[in-house]
């Protein structure tokens, strides 16, 4: 495979060979690893397709960005295989038909299996792009997730807390974020608000999967240097030298591969069923609730149509 990697000699421009020789590794780990953000990509060619951007240097990830999207462009890579999760709308939802209503409906409905088991389990991440990354575990699951967007507003965590204190069960949020200054603010500050604004009647239970102690120690990811300016940097450096890492050191969430990622998270929850046996019992009921919506399309179908003379 070609050297992609930084040079300080100004280097030849690629030929059109180098292009595609790219472009088809691009599409072999994109594929790989969808769904999946452009910082993935990013991170899963580094060393390999291209070096790493040091200091305010964009230039690697700009390529990474730039030939996604010729590629998704020319149809050589579907566009669903990369996330983005900052196209937001907001509008009631509308249907073509009855039949139409009756169809969608019956696609999406589910039961609430957590409803039987002890405790409350949702997903929080750092942004809306690892959010996409999470998203097939949690559908599969059926479990919410939720984008901090870097630091949870006092209002994203209140509404939190008070929507735990109507249930009244035990909650576990699973959180995926960076290892950096504000990554791991987010932790502290979540279980912090929590308490104040349940009152000290909680009983949360908030972990991080990723990234962890551990994953920097083990020195397998792609680092980069910390900023040392960020507010939150004096409480990070000592947390950094309790854990034993060098607190000029952080990793984001993209350094570690989606499929890694999702393994981790579908474990953490199916750990957190406690009672396999009725989580059973409802997701038979689950199916046979479908048949019976699709049974009852079919039926409201057959009434509508129109008959001979009418």
């Amino acid at each position: 495979m070609p050297d992609y990697s930084a040079s300080s000699v100004k280097r030849a421009r690629r030929t059109k060979a180098q292009v595609e020789a790219l472009r088809a590794a691009i599409c072999e780990i994109t594929e790989a690893a969808q769904p999946c953000s452009v910082r993935h990509v990013y991170y899963l060619g580094v060393g390999v397709l291209w070096g790493k951007d040091t200091g305010a240097s964009r230039r690697h990830y700009s390529v990474v960005v730039r030939e996604l999207g010729l590629l998704r462009e020319s149809g050589r890579l579907p566009w669903e295989w990369i996330t983005d999760g900052t196209r937001m709308v907001r509008q009631e939802t509308q249907y073509d038909s009855l039949d139409d209503a009756m169809r969608r409906n019956t696609e999406s409905y589910r039961r609430n299996l957590w409803a039987s088991q002890r405790r409350r389990v949702e997903v929080w991440c750092e942004s809306d792009s690892v959010g996409g990354v999470l998203q097939p575990i949690t559908r599969a699951w059926g479990v919410g997730l939720f984008s901090c967007r870097g630091q949870s507003s006092k209002t994203f965590v209140h509404e939190a807390a008070q929507e735990y204190a109507r249930q009244a069960k035990p909650v576990t949020v699973i959180y995926v974020g960076d290892w950096d200054p504000t990554g791991r603010c987010v932790p502290r500050s979540v279980v912090e608000r929590m308490d104040r604004y349940g009152d000290g009647t909680l009983d949360l239970d908030f972990r991080q999967i990723a990234i962890t102690a551990h994953d920097v120690r083990a020195g397998q990811l792609t680092s980069h240097q910390v900023n040392v300016r960020d507010v939150n940097y004096a409480r990070y450096r000592e947390e950094c030298l309790r854990e034993g890492i060098a607190p000029d050191t952080a990793v984001e969430v993209e350094a570690l591969s989606p499929g890694l990622l999702r393994q981790r998270l579908d474990q953490q929850i199916e750990g957190l069923v406690d009672d396999v046996h009725q989580w059973n019992v409802l997701a038979r009921a689950e199916e046979a609730d479908r048949a019976l919506l699709r049974a009852l399309q079919g039926a409201v179908r057959d009434a509508r149509r129109p008959t001979g003379g009418q």
